[in-house]
């Protein structure tokens, strides 16, 4: 599924750096490893730099991705990408008319206005009261887990725990029923192909089977929703789609991505917490202690080692970024996770600082693009590690032989295996 990248992975190969590949290369083993090396000299040598690998214009510092994350001068649709890598992936791809109707709209290729009206129609079921409001069964499912996990010495805590947890959340959100959690999971790790360049090959294949078992799925759960309504996401976009903001297609493929959109993001926030505090003892020792740094240990976490490590934008216009001209139809690459990691704008930024104050991390993005689910994120994140810590308070794990996720717009580990 994740191609070239993840054998240099598992091979441990040394894929071309230097002149070949120039300075960012998110498919060198060592920069999945540890990024931030390669980010730093990234940043001090051209903060705006066009990138071999990837085909796109890499932006690296702070200032400058928050600037560009607010220009309206970008566009968040794919679909405007004229570069021969864009046009290449869709070639060989070969999807069907059907698969590419359901690419077309998505949030990230639907235009600008549509966009807006789907962001709209869910804002409400995302922010900061309504999740609130589903902090118990958030809990409930904490709970759930962690009763599963007790039992024994030791347990995984990306595949037992934060990788499951997402899932059962959003199901709950959304209206389908939570004992179709694991085809939920699997469909929407197939999806991943769509935020990620480095997964390509067999990852496209995979993702539409996904589409055509996901999408009848949902078909079949909107008639349920129609005949029984329920208080959920999917009665209340089917109410839009009657009122006609909506298509068809439009609504169901909205409903998959929110499924999808959440899923991974979560389940790498709580496992990078959980191998930052085992690699600053002091720092899990200060939030067991004093449960209240919760909400500033949270916003941490997300600027230290960031699940969203990278946001795509096109240019509708030439623009000019630091004294690099972008063409218009070009894609800019904003890595958050150097931005976030930026010394200019935080203090040791390596230094995981759960009481850090003043933190303006970009970590969920920023402008008209902002990430839909922060609230979701933050709430149930906090849920997942304050339950962890105060059950299990003596866990313990090897944070020093980590092997994270080939990816280079996620930060994710394959496994975290913890004794309790």
């Amino acid at each position: 599924m994740l191609g070239l990248a993840q054998r240099a992975v598992d091979r441990q190969w040394r894929l071309p750096i230097g002149p070949l590949a120039g300075r960012y290369n998110p498919y060198d083993p060592a920069y999945i490893r540890d990024p931030y090396r390669q980010l730093d000299r990234l940043r001090a040598a051209a903060p705006v730099y066009h990138s071999r690998v990837t085909g796109s214009y890499v932006i690296s510092s702070y200032a400058l991705a928050s600037e560009a994350l607010l220009d309206r001068g970008y566009s968040s649709n794919r679909g405007l990408d004229t570069s021969l890598r864009s046009r290449m992936f869709f070639r060989l791809a070969r999807f069907t008319p059907v698969e590419r109707n359901a690419l077309d709209n998505t949030l990230g290729a639907v235009p600008d206005e549509v966009h807006q009206r789907m962001r709209k129609a869910i804002a409400h079921d995302f922010g900061r009261r309504r999740i609130t409001e589903l902090l118990p069964r958030m809990e409930f499912w904490v709970d759930k887990l962690l009763d599963e996990a007790a039992g024994r010495q030791e347990f995984d805590l990306i595949e037992d725990f934060s990788a499951k947890l997402p899932v059962l959340v959003a199901a709950e959100l959304l209206g389908f029923p939570p004992q179709d959690a694991r085809k939920l999971q699997e469909w929407s790790d197939s999806y991943l192909v769509l935020v990620d360049p480095l997964i390509k090959g067999a990852g496209i294949a995979r993702m539409n089977v996904a589409f055509h078992q996901f999408d009848p799925y949902v078909v079949q759960t909107l008639d349920r929703k129609r005949a029984e309504p329920g208080d959920d996401l999917i009665t209340r976009l089917l109410e839009r789609h009657r009122d006609g903001e909506f298509d068809d297609v439009q609504l169901r493929v909205l409903i998959m991505m929110l499924m999808i959109a959440g899923h991974e993001v979560i389940t790498n926030l709580v496992g990078n917490a959980v191998a930052a505090l085992l690699r600053f003892p002091e720092q899990r020792k200060l939030l067991t202690d004093d449960p209240d740094l919760m909400p500033s240990a949270i916003e941490e976490f997300v600027r230290y080692e960031s699940p969203i490590q990278a946001a795509w934008r096109i240019a509708t216009e030439d623009l000019e970024i630091a004294g690099v001209r972008v063409p218009a139809g070009r894609a800019v690459t904003v890595l958050i996770g150097a931005a976030n990691n930026d010394p200019a704008e935080f203090d040791e930024p390596r230094r995981l600082d759960l009481a850090r104050t003043d933190n303006q991390h970009i970590g969920f993005a920023l402008g008209s693009h902002y990430c839909a689910g922060p609230w979701l994120a933050r709430v149930e994140g906090a849920a997942a590690l304050s339950r962890l810590l105060e059950r299990f308070p003596g866990f313990r794990g090897d944070a020093s032989r980590l092997r994270w996720k080939p990816a280079a717009g996620l930060r994710g580990l394959y496994a975290l295996p913890l004794v309790l």
